[in-house]
């Protein structure tokens, strides 16, 4: 009896069951990494001019030259891949009727809109979703279809991996 309650005193453990308190940790919130988000973004900054950009346009008119000579006669599948910051697109359709016909450069691109600035100053938002932009380049007109460009621009430029399959061997 005594080996019992010996070996029965060596199996019991102590617990303690009372809560203990959890030390708070304050939330600390990052700054968002896109300087432009940081900043507030475009709509904070009121004293942005069109003339500011006409440089970033010629810029981007000159990007756009090399990437059709690159392209050659495949044009429609890599067109969706080009970067549109500093184009001067035109709304050739939207939802919003009131958007229709309005032209400026691109300041900002997002997954769902174009951010652009008139010649008026003024700096507009324009959705992708369901709207048309138009854009020329050496006397060619070009058609964009907003939803086909619903992606994020950093994830529309990557190249899909394909798969690849390994064969098996066979003896």
């Amino acid at each position: 009896m005594a080996e019992l309650d010996q070996y029965a005193e060596k199996s019991v453990k102590i617990f303690n069951f009372e809560k203990q308190r959890r030390r708070e940790r304050p939330i600390r919130r990052r700054a968002p990494e896109n300087l432009l988000r940081r900043a507030g973004g475009l709509k904070r900054c009121a004293d942005l001019r069109y003339d500011q950009f006409t440089s970033l346009y010629r810029l981007w008119l000159s990007y756009f030259k090399k990437v059709l000579e690159q392209l050659g006669q495949r044009i429609d599948e890599r067109l969706l891949r080009v970067d549109y910051h500093g184009a001067l697109l035109r709304v050739a359709d939207a939802p919003n009727k009131t958007q229709i016909g309005l032209h400026g450069i691109v300041l900002h691109e997002s997954k769902s809109t174009f951010q652009m600035i008139t010649k008026r100053n003024r700096l507009i938002v324009i959705a992708k979703e369901d709207a048309v932009f138009q854009f020329v380049v050496d006397g060619k007109l070009f058609t964009l279809f907003g939803n086909a460009m619903r992606q994020r621009t950093h994830l529309r430029g990557r190249k899909a991996k394909m798969p690849t399959t390994i064969p098996f061997l066979l003896n």
